[in-house]
């Protein structure tokens, strides 16, 4: 089926966003995948902490790295930079359910703290699902899209906002045997001064940012996008939310938060945006295991929960800027 349009969500990409001002520490990271032949595929995932110092400079706190090739989405390569012999503990695993349990055992320094390597590896399982859209966008593209099996929409619906039973997706999904699939926006060019070193996308290629700014008196930002680039080179945006809000330093809980939708697929997924004031009041040392258990059902969206699960990871730049 072609691209639908009269479903289709919100538009509104962010434009510009905010220098890395002095004192305002931050967090970066990108999870870049690009097709590698039939079923496989190639992932550079990178990380790192910075904070803005005068008059225009950047200090480096922590930079984090993974390089992967994955099988039908089981990694049978994978190297981290800094060398962390764990990592390569996870060939053989599929980048999917039960994924994160396994860094967790593996790496139970980082998930304790929060730290950038365990951010890339528990936001994998998320950019993973997703890169097939790159898979759907040439298939529709080609004109050899497949048909769904049959039952599948569903049981898919109410998993979120945008499969709820009488959303639009699923009885269209019904109807003609396939998933829907929107082309969103042109994505804006990331600010590169504010970002850790990236390499262009190539071709077919889909990108999972996520930004996360403190401010010396608790304000907190937070972007998030994933994005894809066609056969000719042109970036659009599939997903992207902005998070703002303030923390509590001395209790380390969320005093305030608001949600943005900026772009989505489909018509209901903004339609989650107010479950993010359940976090108010949330410990961020809790929130990644409470958001996963109870943020769940029609009233969420996915992407969502995982933007606001990073947004936990304040705790470990409260501990940088301690440090400073």
């Amino acid at each position: 089926m072609p691209f639908v349009t009269d479903i289709a969500g919100p538009q509104r990409p962010v434009q510009t966003w905010p220098t890395l001002a002095v004192g305002v520490v931050r967090r970066t990271s990108t999870i870049d995948t690009h097709p590698a032949g039939t079923g496989h595929s190639d992932v550079d995932l990178r990380a790192r902490d910075a904070v803005g110092r005068w008059p225009c400079g950047v200090d480096v706190l922590g930079v984090a790295g993974v390089r992967a090739h994955l099988a039908d989405r089981v990694i049978d390569d994978i190297v981290a930079d800094p060398p962390d012999d764990r990592v390569a503990q996870l060939a053989g695993s599929r980048v999917g359910p039960g994924f994160r349990a396994t860094v967790g055992k593996l790496l139970p320094d980082e998930v304790a703290r929060a730290g950038l390597l365990h951010l890339l590896l528990d936001d994998w399982v998320g950019a993973a699902l997703v890169s097939g859209y790159a898979v759907q966008h040439t298939a529709i593209t080609l004109g050899v899209e497949e048909k769904l099996p049959a039952g599948t929409a569903d049981h898919m619906a109410g998993i979120c906002a945008g499969f709820a039973q009488d959303a639009s997706l699923v009885p269209y999904a019904k109807r003609n045997g396939t998933i829907p699939s929107v082309h969103g926006p042109v994505a804006p060019p990331l600010d590169v001064d504010g970002v850790h070193s990236v390499e262009p996308l190539r071709p077919h290629g889909m990108r999972r940012f996520r930004r996360l700014d403190l401010a010396e008196n608790g304000v907190f930002d937070a972007h998030f996008r994933d994005s894809h680039v066609d056969g000719d080179g042109v970036e659009t945006i599939v997903h992207e939310y902005t998070v703002e809000g303030s923390i509590d330093a001395s209790t380390r809980t969320i005093a305030s938060v608001a949600a943005h939708v900026r772009v989505l697929p489909w018509q209901e997924c903004p339609g989650a945006i107010g479950s993010a004031a359940r976090i108010r009041g949330m410990a961020l040392s809790q929130m990644r295991d409470r958001i996963r258990g109870e943020f769940v059902g029609t009233t969420t969206c996915t992407h969502l929960n995982d933007t606001l699960r990073a947004v936990a990871d304040l705790d470990a730049l409260l501990d940088l800027r301690a440090g400073l």
